[in-house]
């Protein structure tokens, strides 16, 4: 009798690491909390959303712990520096506007928990943990379908639709008696949000060389699933960006192709995507009439040149209010509002660049032109991607972190806040250098010899 070295077999099956639960575990919180505050136990928000910060929290530490920020260590850096500045520049605003220091807490929270979250996914995540992150969030896309579904054949006053501390006339509606869905979260812009930051594994099937879906029959039910709720979302934005992200994803294909039986596959994906969206609006052509008496209405009511500039430029009158220091770290978040007014409006602004800029003076305008630097290298980083491997998911990733961070309420709104990082995330993870191996347990069985 002998003994051999073997791979553990629980090393050999890859376990999943603290690092993949704890990111999970923020992506369920985020998608279930509102179920929890509007249909079970409105107490438990609270506590859930502690949870969640905490988890979020354990990575950005264990992940500094491990040294796994050395993966991306010139992104690591601009970052620990831009958190000081947050910091410095929030205690100086403390001094001079004479907020309560919980307002600056609370700006913490939005400003750096979650940026800082995003980069340790990035860097410490394996390959086959960031697949099953995304087959995550395909499976609650589509388990959320049915639920979407039936809140938007529902009436307003339905205990699906219903949402907390808002009277029924309040209710967002698409047209008289359709409701923009919610599906399990307090409130549309949460659902917006999570199904945008789902589109684009709905539409491409490849990651780093690995497929995400076994059968097309699956790939087809996530294309359906993100497509009805992007239909009865009712958000214009929502619409608009599924239409260009699609578009994206199409050209993307043709151009990444290597060969021409792959443009002819990318030309027969395009014709399915096509004609699955055509079913899906028959099936749904309510919706669909309902979509487009809110798009006439609203091009009647405002200019979209002016919505556009405002959704990334902020709002023209608070851009004039802006002032060198800022109304105070925290102060434009949805919770600062409740605190400082008793009310829950928006405090500073409804846009997001509009409220970065009232929030923070200087450093907002830093904050929106650093923004952009990040995005610009994404984005150029994932074409060149395309066209070296033909790969079209990290540019998709890429322009909806873009348009989330730009358009959403991340800086005010904590759904909006963690879908909006968990993107960005995502999209890291898609231009990041190769991580080194883990490390491999070995343990010894014995032969017996013949």
């Amino acid at each position: 009798m002998r003994s051999v070295l073997l791979p553990s077999t629980r090393q050999s099956s890859q376990p999943l690491s603290l690092e993949f639960k704890l990111v999970a575990f923020v992506i369920l919180v985020a998608v279930c909390e509102g179920a929890s505050r509007k249909w079970l136990l409105p107490a438990l928000s609270g506590p859930l959303l502690a949870c969640r910060d905490l988890a979020a929290l354990t990575l950005v530490i264990r992940a500094a712990m491990l040294h796994h920020y050395r993966a991306m260590p010139m992104i690591s850096q601009c970052l620990v520096l831009w958190s000081f500045c947050v910091v410095m520049w929030g205690a100086l605003q403390l001094v001079v506007v004479q907020g309560p220091l919980v307002l600056y807490f609370l700006g913490l929270r939005f400003w750096l928990l979650y940026l800082w979250f995003a980069l340790a996914m990035a860097c410490s995540l394996s390959t086959s943990e960031v697949v099953k992150i995304i087959k995550l969030m395909i499976a609650l896309s589509v388990l959320m379908m049915p639920l979407a579904v039936l809140q938007h054949f529902s009436a307003p006053s339905s205990p699906l639709n219903v949402q907390p501390d808002t009277d029924e006339d309040e209710i967002f509606r698409v047209s008289a008696d359709i409701v923009r869905v919610s599906g399990t979260f307090t409130f549309t812009m949460g659902y917006a949000c999570f199904i945008a930051a789902v589109a684009p594994f709905a539409m491409a099937t490849v990651w780093n060389g690995k497929q995400l879906y076994r059968r097309k029959g699956l790939a087809m039910l996530a294309f359906f699933a993100v497509s009805v709720g992007t239909l009865i979302s009712g958000s214009r934005a929502s619409i608009m960006f599924f239409v260009a992200l699609l578009a994206t994803q199409t050209i993307g294909s043709f151009v990444g192709a290597k060969s021409g039986k792959a443009l002819l596959f990318s030309l027969a994906k395009a014709v399915i995507a096509v004609v699955a969206l055509s079913a899906t609006l028959f099936i749904f052509s309510d919706a669909l009439l309902a979509t487009q008496e809110r798009f006439t209405n609203a091009a009647a009511e405002e200019d979209m040149v002016g919505r556009v500039e405002t959704e990334l430029l902020g709002e023209p009158a608070a851009r004039k209010d802006m002032n060198f220091i800022g109304h105070g770290l925290g102060a434009g978040t949805n919770a600062g509002s409740v605190l400082l007014s008793g009310e829950r409006t928006f405090e500073l602004a409804e846009s997001e660049p509009a409220r970065v800029l009232l929030e923070m003076g200087l450093v907002g305008v830093a904050w929106l032109i650093i923004k952009c630097a990040i995005f610009s290298l994404g984005l150029v980083k994932s074409v060149a991607r395309l066209t070296r491997v033909g790969e079209t998911l990290p540019l998709m990733l890429w322009a909806t972190a873009a348009y989330g961070m730009s358009s959403w309420p991340i800086s005010g709104q904590v759904s909006a806040n963690a879908f909006g990082y968990i993107v960005l995330g995502l999209a890291l993870c898609s231009i990041r250098p190769a991580l080194p191996a883990r490390t491999v347990v070995y343990r010894y069985v014995p032969e017996v010899s013949r």
